[in-house]
């Protein structure tokens, strides 16, 4: 009998998203998925998922030219919504702003119970632009404008009355709900995930065409000299 351990590979998400960090994550996924791995353990670190972009990386260019990172963010997210593998999302710590595209690509979320999630872009006179289409795949229109408008971070508990969340467990039972996962869902044959994501990535609406206007508002956000600003503001406090 194959062992859970050899059915699936883990991928790390970066704390903070940055040409290098993108890069990688892009990379870590398309060789799991040309290896034909059936599942993708998504992990951060102990204290942080992933809290979006980098702002020191965002205001270090003057103009602000970050379409084509932006781009390849957005392929790592769609990939993660089509590709022929479940891919499995474990929380520890905070998910905000362009962390949160992941969690909400992902097929399956677990989050230890201190977890918390957030979007807190509005703030910064942003908006979610480049990870639009992911966040509709688990929230609600009313959702999403909810925590842009509020900012604030949102509990485990929450995040799992939403549907963001499929299950929320303390540390010690994090293992167990990974494998538990895996054995409930490994029958599915990899043609049929891949279908089934992509046709409904693909329904109702493009959210390739979501996407590009989404992204082209963002930059057009961050190109604004009070955001560039704020930007900076921030990055110097953190």
């Amino acid at each position: 009998m194959t062992s859970v351990n050899m059915l699936h590979q883990e991928i790390i998400i970066p704390s903070q998203l940055n040409p290098q960090t993108i890069g990688d994550l892009s990379k870590q996924i398309n060789e799991a998925e040309n290896r034909s791995i059936p599942f993708l353990i998504l992990k951060g670190s102990d204290s942080v998922f992933c809290d979006g972009l980098d702002l020191k990386w965002v205001i270090s260019n003057q103009h602000l030219n970050h379409y084509h990172e932006m781009l390849e963010y957005g392929y790592c997210l769609k990939k993660l919504q089509t590709g022929k593998f479940i891919s499995i999302a474990v929380v520890n710590g905070s998910v905000s702003g362009g962390g949160m595209g992941i969690i909400c690509a992902a097929d399956y979320v677990i989050a230890n119970e201190s977890s918390t999630f957030s979007l807190p872009e509005g703030l910064l006179g942003l908006i979610p632009g480049m990870i639009l289409p992911s966040l509709l795949n688990k929230l609600s229109p009313h959702n999403i404008k909810k925590m842009v408008f509020t900012g604030q971070k949102y509990s485990a508990t929450l995040a799992h009355e939403w549907g963001i969340a499929d299950q929320i467990v303390k540390n010690e039972e994090v293992q167990k709900a990974i494998d538990d996962a895996i054995k409930s869902m490994r029958s599915c044959k990899r043609n049929s995930v891949g279908d089934i994501k992509t046709l409904l990535y693909q329904s109702n609406y493009s959210k390739d065409e979501l996407s590009e206007k989404g992204i082209q508002l963002l930059l057009t956000k961050l190109n604004e000299k009070e955001i560039k600003q704020r930007l900076a503001d921030l990055s110097e406090f953190l």
